[in-house]
């Protein structure tokens, strides 16, 4: 406060504090200025970066080097005073004011003199920050400020829009934006349960701290009601605190599957609380009580996404309500199937005042394909707002080359700073900045996606492969329209080498949804090959569309095309070996496979036809691959009549994250009567799996060999390695294309 005073009195001494509205501040003259930016001796952090911040960019618009300079007896006549005020109400809030010929700008004691220069460089000096690759700093020798008094603020204390953007720090301050370490202790975000009380270290030894479920203990979360569990995650606690004293909020959350304890006392809390979140809001309790000087979070989430009905979470804890399993074609207040999670959100906040909001806006499994959701956002904030939600995570497609990445992370930040602000003009705003003169062709398609999608009345999910949309919002009629737009935008911006790689880098969602739905109707109308008097002729315009999307990938540096971290260049790889098809030459094509046990129904249908179809699959496991969930199995294979090919083939796909991993071996053995089997060779991968190449390829030798039948014998590692973050769990085998040469 003495601060304050000190610079609001040296500030009147020297321009008089006049406010006249009259009055311009020519900050720059030819490239020239005689003013100072001014910071208060013993300024904070927040405050210097402000000053930088200001300097940095009045430098890059106009040639200017305004010094930066402490205060001191006596001031300069033309000044920019920086200075945070208690008084500001929001840590984040602002003023800024012309006095004289002087400037002063006034920020709350978070980070409101950062934003309150943010507010001064994008209201008043043209600038935007669009990506962190991109930035419009307007060229100009002179600036001149009018006479300026305005204040700034927002509901929400905590804006994340997460994802690599915000690693860039002007791009962060300038869009007002937080990252997950401006917040929680490094390593304590989320998922801590395994950190605070690892399986590796106690399972063998003390079962009974860890899951009880199916008459059994296992590894995947812990029981809250062991009270060794408890003493051993608040020294775990107490240890990691006194490396990190600055942090204030600490995760003790539950891992990331549905195995939660149904112990018999922690089944009494489930009963008497009427959700699992009992036992977690029980437990958390007591380690705020340990804790009242830290703020402990804990997730609503899954399982445990339904509020307790009798104990209250302490002032001291934080709940981070999640909003995974939602809708993301219409607004969740407007969607029937949501109505659980509204009475979530309201349950939680009766008996909380601090809920951090954890919502989806990206399909993790295709984050590059078409999502036509923009239109959903703002009214689901505005829902989170009006239920008193203050902090706000966004986990979003913010990778370059994700559908709309830029667009959807700057719309995000508007909105969370101001929930009322005009999206639309938000929107129009950025497409015409960002793209240039294909702006206005990029709003078509977006209004055109987002028009179908409605009319569909589909359910956008956030793991859903363009397939799903093939005949609604992707049919192939609509997919022309949106390439005729497309075009004309590329057209447009070609005059303006970044606008046109931006337009370029917009059409990579349609070229994949395009490429996707063309694998799924491999020799179909929209396929990648026709046939022509038995021969199977590639498309040139779908291998062109792949080329095209490839080379776009790297002028842009995409970013990975899924959550899986599979780069455009394994996608390119892939998909020219999905593409290669196994027709000509091989003795397998749509012969009968059966299988013992059969695969699971909910991928490719389960229809063993896939395995001899001619297609390898590729990337997604969800397209032309069949899975089995922690089972050996026998695949036969009956080639009709009796063959001397020379070799075999079959392949295995890699997705850890999806619990997927290649089997531990595969035997291949041949037969001609389908009796008596003789074994060609057994394969087996080594080592645990940590990193593997997303296919595999099984191949047999054949030489000499008589046989009809082929049966291979895939032995799976049925659970999941120690180093993966569900270890224990049922471990899945995909398998693909047989091939018989």
């Amino acid at each position: 406060m003495k601060k304050l005073i000190y610079l609001l009195a040296l500030l009147c001494t020297a321009t008089g504090c006049s406010t006249k509205k009259e009055e311009v501040i020519k900050l720059v003259t030819n490239g020239e200025s005689s003013y100072t930016i001014v910071i208060p001796p013993d300024a904070t952090p927040v405050e210097v970066r402000a000053a930088s911040f200001l300097h940095d960019h009045i430098l890059k618009i106009s040639g200017a080097d305004l010094p930066v300079v402490s205060f001191g007896e006596t001031l300069p006549e033309q000044c920019i005073y920086i200075s945070s005020d208690p008084q500001i109400v929001t840590g984040d809030g602002f003023s800024i004011a012309t006095a004289g010929s002087s400037l002063i700008i006034k920020g709350g004691i978070e980070r409101g003199c950062i934003y309150a220069v943010s507010e001064l460089l994008e209201r008043y000096l043209g600038v935007r920050w669009y990506s962190p690759d991109y930035a419009v700093i307007p060229q100009q020798n002179s600036i001149s400020l009018p006479a300026i008094d305005i204040t700034g603020s927002s509901p929400n204390s905590y804006r994340n829009v997460n994802g690599a953007f915000t690693l860039n720090t002007d791009y962060k301050d300038f869009n007002r934006l937080h990252h997950i370490s401006d917040m929680f202790a490094d390593r304590y975000f989320v998922h801590t349960f395994n950190r605070l009380v690892p399986w590796e270290t106690w399972f063998a030894g003390n079962p009974e701290y860890f899951s009880f479920m199916n008459g059994k203990r296992i590894i995947d979360q812990l029981c809250l009601t062991n009270p060794d569990v408890l003493r051993l995650t608040i020294e775990k606690l107490k240890e990691e605190m006194a490396l990190q004293p600055e942090k204030v909020f600490w995760s003790v959350s539950q891992g990331d599957n549905f195995s939660y304890c149904q112990c018999e006392e922690c089944s009494k809390i489930i009963g008497e609380e009427g959700s699992p979140a009992g036992p977690i809001i029980h437990f958390v309790n007591r380690i705020a009580e340990e804790f009242p000087d830290k703020v402990i979070s804990t997730l609503a989430y899954q399982y445990s996404r339904k509020a307790p009905e009798k104990v209250k979470p302490r002032e001291n804890v934080q709940i981070m309500l999640c909003t995974i399993e939602l809708n993301r074609s219409i607004p969740i207040a407007n969607d029937p199937g949501s109505k659980s999670f509204i009475t979530d959100l309201q349950d939680w906040g009766r008996i909380s005042n601090h809920i951090f909001l954890w919502d989806y806006t990206v399909d993790f499994a295709h984050s590059i394909s078409p999502f036509p959701n923009l239109h959903t956002l703002q009214p689901n904030i505005n829902l989170f707002v009006q239920n008193n939600v203050r902090e706000h995570f966004q986990q979003t497609n913010t990778g370059t080359g994700h559908e709309f990445a830029e667009l959807k992370a700057y719309l995000l930040s508007k909105l969370l700073w101001n929930p009322e602000a005009d999206a639309k003009e938000i929107i129009r705003e950025f497409t015409d900045g960002y793209y240039g003169k294909g702006g206005k062709w990029i709003r078509k398609y977006i209004a055109s996606l987002e028009r179908e999608l409605k009319e569909s009345g589909e359910r956008l999910d956030i793991y859903g492969p363009p397939t799903n949309h093939q005949n609604t919002f992707l049919s192939e009629k609509n997919i022309k329209r949106y390439s005729r737009f497309l075009e004309k935008a590329e057209k447009a911006a070609s005059g303006d080498r970044h606008h046109h790689l931006h337009v370029r880098t917009a059409m990579m969602p349609l070229q994949y949804a395009i490429m996707e739905i063309g694998k799924n109707d491999m020799f179909g109308p929209r396929g990648w090959y026709r046939e022509v008097d038995g021969d199977f002729i590639s498309r040139p315009e779908m291998t062109s569309m792949l080329e095209s999307f490839y080379q776009t990938s790297i002028d842009c540096n995409s970013a990975p095309v899924n959550e899986s971290g599979l780069s455009p260049e394994q996608y390119y790889t892939s998909t020219k070996r999905f593409i290669d098809v196994q027709v000509k030459g091989n003795l397998a094509f749509r012969k009968k496979v059966i299988a013992d046990p059969p695969p699971a129904e909910k991928y490719s249908g389960g229809d063993l036809s896939y395995l001899t179809n001619g297609v390898r699959g590729a990337s997604d496991f969800k397209v032309h691959w069949l899975g089995w969930e922690a089972q050996n199995f026998t695949l036969i294979l009956d080639l009709e009549e009796v063959t001397e090919a020379k070799s075999i083939e079959i392949s295995t796909l890699w997705e850890q994250k999806s619990w997927i991993l290649h089997p531990a071996s595969v035997a291949c053995l041949v037969s001609e009567d389908g009796t008596d089997y003789s074994l060609l060779g057994k394969q087996v991968v080594e080592g645990d799996q940590r990193q593997e190449d997303v296919t595999r390829l099984f191949s047999f030798d054949a030489w000499g060999k008589s046989y009809k039948y082929v049966k291979f014998e895939v032995e799976g590692t049925l659970r999941l390695f120690d180093w993966h973050p569900s270890a224990g769990g049922g471990s899945w085998v995909f398998v693909d294309e047989i091939v018989v040469r």
